[in-house]
């Protein structure tokens, strides 16, 4: 079974076997997804599967574009179960975000900070519409799984810019570092090819550098490298933003 046909069965087992395969698999990736299938391992399972799908190199051709996700209109919840469901997600936030010093970020990345806690805030929101859902209410569960993923792929992206500030206080970019609405299709394509490579050989660049880091007595020669590694997290960070950006456009 390859991955276009795994989309048409959405059957997770097969789907994990799938992903082991892929050159591009992480070990903790697959670590999870063995834990069994959950709301958020098939969101995970899937996300990593269409990367990997759209990834190949494909003819240009004019498609229609899709549909946009919507939204499933929560139902009106009685007081007392949206009193709960706000209580837990504040206590989830607090957790969460008390990692972050606020009075310490610069302006532009208080932004940032709201930003991301307001996506949290709609994680949880849709969250709970998953978990409402009945059991045979598959293709509405599959909407709400994906519209997840992409907000935690969002929130993701400003939490590297957070904890990249309070490690080496400097800036990482945040938007597309050109406008790649005028490339053709395939130029999209081989495009996105390049970044997801480049995505892949920094990220494990990083890895050997915060391990050789961490093993490091030298104080200059430490310092020396947590340089290199903040110069390629920005680098890194804005490869990521472009691919966002071309597979938006796509």
């Amino acid at each position: 079974m390859n991955i276009a046909d795994w989309f048409k069965t959405m059957d997770y087992k097969a789907g994990v076997a799938i992903y082991k395969t892929l050159p591009s698999a992480k070990n903790r990736t697959v670590s999870v997804l063995e834990r069994g299938r959950s709301d958020r391992n098939m969101a995970t399972l899937i996300g990593e599967l269409r990367k990997a799908k759209n990834a190949r190199p494909v003819p240009e051709v004019k498609v229609k574009p899709a549909a946009p996700l919507k939204t499933i209109p929560a139902k009106p919840e009685p007081p007392q179960k949206e009193a709960q469901q706000n209580f837990l997600k504040d206590e989830a936030s607090k957790k969460y975000f008390s990692k972050i010093r606020y009075a310490e970020l610069p302006a532009e990345l208080k932004v940032r900070f709201r930003k991301a806690k307001d996506l949290f805030y709609d994680m949880c929101d849709l969250k709970f519409q998953l978990n409402d859902l009945p059991d045979e209410a598959e293709k509405e569960a599959l909407t709400i799984m994906l519209q997840i993923e992409d907000l935690d792929e969002q929130k993701d992206t400003i939490w590297k810019e957070l904890e990249h500030w309070q490690l080496y206080k400097t800036m990482l970019p945040v938007k597309a570092s050109e406008d790649f609405s005028a490339l053709t299709d395939l130029q999209k394509e081989k495009k996105r090819g390049l970044l997801a490579n480049y995505i892949k050989k920094k990220t494990a660049r990083i890895t050997k550098w915060q391990q050789a880091a961490e093993a490091e007595t030298d104080k200059a020669a430490q310092r020396k490298i947590l340089q290199q590694i903040n110069r390629t997290e920005k680098s890194l960070h804005q490869d990521e933003i472009n691919l966002r950006k071309i597979e938006e456009l796509l």
